[in-house]
């Protein structure tokens, strides 16, 4: 019996290893990165960390000119780049923003930068 369960802990285990793995190499892990990390920025208004992701004058003028309660919407699936540096494109204002992600660590993505589109 005690066999048994610690074999069906065993398979557990490794099904929750194996899956976890699954999603932290996802799409979807990656978009919800996205979605955190700039909504994290513009929620905290820090005009350094906003101009340190900003690509140029022009999409760093409409980052500052957001309200801390704008939200990411309508974020794309991955628009290309490697397994280490992803693209992605999301509205914020009803304006596109391309966002380029680097994957810092196993399970942390951060902005590299983002350009108004």
């Amino acid at each position: 019996m005690k066999k048994r369960k610690l074999l069906v802990f065993a398979i557990i285990a490794v099904a929750l290893i194996f899956f976890g793995g699954i999603y932290l190499n996802s799409d979807i892990y990656v978009t919800h990165q996205v979605n955190t990390k700039v909504n994290k920025v513009i929620q905290a208004g820090n005009t350094k960390e906003l101009k340190r992701i900003s690509n140029d004058k022009t999409t760093y003028k409409f980052l500052i000119s957001l309200s801390n309660s704008t939200r990411c919407k309508d974020t794309s699936d991955f628009q290309g780049g490697t397994n280490k540096n992803a693209y992605y494109v999301t509205t914020l204002n009803k304006q596109k923003i391309g966002v380029h992600m680097y994957k810092a660590n196993l399970f942390n993505w951060r902005i590299k930068y983002v350009e108004k589109q």
